[in-house]
């Protein structure tokens, strides 16, 4: 890679490596019950008369969209009116799910819009070979940033995830790659000195866009880094066959993607995924669907559109559903199972597309290390809301990250789950 190369990429408003170029430092000490973090977000959130309970309390009234989970009753928490405050713009606040920050205005805040599963990175992505990993069906909107504000790619064809974590490269290929490296670390060193000799001559707003280009680059040198320390390591072996899909039916796409995080957490292979459910998911082949998941989503009172957005909608929580029974069913260092030490987070930073809405986010909380079975509702105090990041700052202790603040959150909520 040139010099000009690495600046264009650096320059961008978001890296062209690889996600599998964050690869983790060698000689970190294994847990021996490790925690682990999957977020699932949708870019058209739920509806929410169809998703939110009517009652509260210690035993989980089950809506008809949450009926296809209704055997995790006992091990999943519904959560009502939390939000993410100050975040508006419908689906130009959809980015913020995992963060609660949005990207142009993550300057005022101290780990600018890093999301839940990049910040869990930073703690524990040395543990395994690949600290995280980010998946995408259906295109839209970013799921992971990066601290230095950089959309992490997401890896949208399941069957490349598959090939990328468990089938290794050529011995060609494998050289190529650490001529590559080699030459990456030699034109980051010219960047980094370059950089030196100019930031005296810059004035503020340039100024701030070079530290903006610095974090940039910090990221990427890590990732180079990492990526030499782990390229003669062998590749974790697959406890299943490759998942299975055909490119026709947009539900085998979810199922398939899932398929490969299961997989992926079961070899320890990375203990942080994120998956993002995109509005270009191809909904018309679902039987009874003619109309695009975006149209549907503003179903408005239209009956027709209301019964074909549930249909999607059910079709979605029935993923969600295949996906918690393969956790259970796969088992973890000291026989337990692979979701009694996983924490699932499924939701959106869409509360009701219909009207493009980013309050009352919907969120399921499923996995191991909770008191679960219960519907939280957190109504205002004045015009005061319950952040969606005091649940993250619990869910970031739960896996052993020593934090108090993330994002917008004002406490935790560990009084309601630990």
């Amino acid at each position: 890679m040139h010099r000009r190369d690495v600046l264009q990429t650096l320059s961008g408003t978001a890296l062209t490596f690889p996600w599998f170029s964050n690869l983790a430092l060698q000689g970190a000490e294994v847990m021996k019950t490790p925690r682990r973090l999957v977020c699932i977000g949708l870019d058209f959130g739920l509806r929410p008369e169809s998703f939110f309970p009517v009652g509260q309390g210690p035993e989980l009234e089950l809506t008809p969209l949450l009926k296809p989970l209704e055997r995790w009753q006992k091990k999943m928490t519904v959560f009502s009116q939390l939000d993410h405050p100050g975040v508006q713009g419908g689906h130009y606040g959809v980015h913020t799910f995992l963060s609660g920050v949005r990207r142009e205005q993550a300057a005022g805040f101290a780990d600018g819009c890093v999301s839940l599963d990049q910040l869990a990175e930073e703690e524990l992505g040395g543990l395994t070979r690949f600290p995280s990993l980010c998946l995408g069906v259906g295109g839209g909107d970013a799921i992971s940033w990066t601290r230095s504000g950089i959309a992490v790619p997401k890896l949208e064809d399941p069957s490349q995830a598959f090939q990328l974590l468990f089938k290794p490269d050529p011995s060609s290929a494998k050289e190529a790659r650490r001529a590559e490296l080699a030459e990456n670390e030699s034109v980051l060193s010219l960047i980094a000195r370059d950089a030196k000799r100019v930031a005296p001559l810059l004035d503020r707003w340039d100024r701030e866009k070079m530290d903006e280009f610095m974090g940039a680059m910090r990221d990427f040198e890590r990732a180079n880094a990492t990526n030499i320390a782990w390229l003669d390591k062998p590749l974790p072996v697959a406890g299943g066959e490759k998942p299975k899909w055909d490119n026709a039916g947009c539900m085998d796409r979810v199922r398939a993607n899932l398929d490969v995080a299961a997989l992926a957490l079961q070899a320890d292979a990375t203990r942080i995924v994120t998956l993002n459910i995109g509005g270009s998911l191809p909904v018309t082949n679902i039987p009874g669907i003619d109309r695009g998941y975006h149209d549907l989503s503003h179903s408005g009172q239209d009956p027709d559109k209301l019964r074909q957005l549930h249909v999607i909608e059910s079709a979605l929580l029935v993923e969600l559903d295949h996906f918690l029974e393969r956790l259970a069913t796969m088992k973890d260092i000291g026989g337990s199972s692979l979701l009694d030490n996983t924490t699932v987070v499924f939701g959106s930073g869409m509360g009701n597309a219909s009207s493009h809405a980013n309050t009352n986010l919907p969120v399921v909380l499923a996995g191991g290390g909770f008191k679960h079975g219960r519907h939280l509702f957190f109504p205002k105090q004045g015009r005061q809301q319950t952040p969606l990041c005091n649940l993250f700052v619990t869910l970031l202790q739960q896996m052993g990250i020593q934090r108090d603040r993330f994002g917008s959150s004002t406490g935790n909520l560990n009084e309601f789950l630990v």
